[in-house]
């Protein structure tokens, strides 16, 4: 049994399910691996528009196999970290949609991947949960770095030091996740959110998203940006098939104009 499940579907989403359900999705060596090894090829892959990240069997992903860090010293830990930073960078990083979609628990690692998404999906009995100081450890897969920007620094400060598990409507209420789904359609949600992001311009949208992950930045720095960016849309000719389709009145075809 492939402890990742990977789906190149006709309609352009690359499907990317963990599939550990005896440990609730947990993260072990076999799925870091498969993750790093896998997800820069559907990054690059023409045909794949969007990656839509999420588990079987009713679980997102219950964080890192507790089991797994039996015995591990401080190099062996670095080391460790050193692979799941890999999978953060790879995700935060992709030009192309990433959109997740949470059943059951995103806990710890979990959390840290379901909020690495442009749009994350959570179904109406899932939870969020970062418990890391109940085991002794400090919050990673880049929380300190997501969970202030989606839900502010005061309600981060409080969600991570009081180990908190965030129930599906508080999470998206709190912008830990963007919108509720029924049980069980939390990845139809999510296919539908990742066909519509894939929709968008692909060259602005990735420039959109790279400044996104930049801030905050200055002003002056973010004008320049946006000049650079903005002048790289016209050449990539987006803006020539946006204007021709808002003229004929009919929605644009990015998709085909970028080949």
């Amino acid at each position: 049994m492939a402890a990742v499940n990977i789906e190149r579907r006709a309609d352009g989403v690359a499907r990317v399910a963990i599939n550990r359900p005896e440990r609730r999705n947990a993260l072990n060596a076999e799925v870091r691996n498969t993750l790093i090894t896998s997800l820069p090829g559907l990054l690059a892959d023409d045909s794949v528009h969007a990656i839509l990240l999420t588990g079987e069997n009713g679980h997102f992903c219950a964080g890192g196999d507790i089991a797994t860090m039996e015995n591990l010293d401080s190099s062996g830990a670095r080391a460790r970290m050193k692979d799941n930073h890999r999978i953060v960078r790879i995700l935060a990083e992709a030009e192309k949609p990433v959109v997740t979609a949470v059943e059951g628990y995103a806990v710890g690692a979990g959390a840290g991947l379901a909020m690495l998404g442009d749009t994350a999906v959570i179904a109406e009995s899932g939870t969020i949960g970062f418990p890391f100081f109940r085991v002794g450890l400090i919050p990673d897969y880049a929380i300190l770095f997501t969970l202030p920007r989606r839900a502010g620094g005061a309600r981060a400060r409080q969600i991570l030091l009081h180990a908190r598990m965030v129930p599906a409507a508080e999470a998206v209420e709190a912008g830990l996740a963007d919108e509720l789904a029924p049980d069980g359609k939390a990845e139809a949600v999510a296919i539908e959110r990742a066909l519509a992001l894939a929709s968008m311009p692909p060259f602005a949208f990735a420039i959109a998203k790279q400044q996104l992950r930049l801030w905050p930045e200055s002003l002056e720095a973010a004008l320049e940006m946006e000049a650079l960016a903005q002048a790289g849309c016209f050449g990539a000719g987006e803006f020539q098939e946006g204007f021709a389709a808002f003229m004929e009145k009919r929605p644009p075809n990015f998709r085909k104009e970028a080949g």
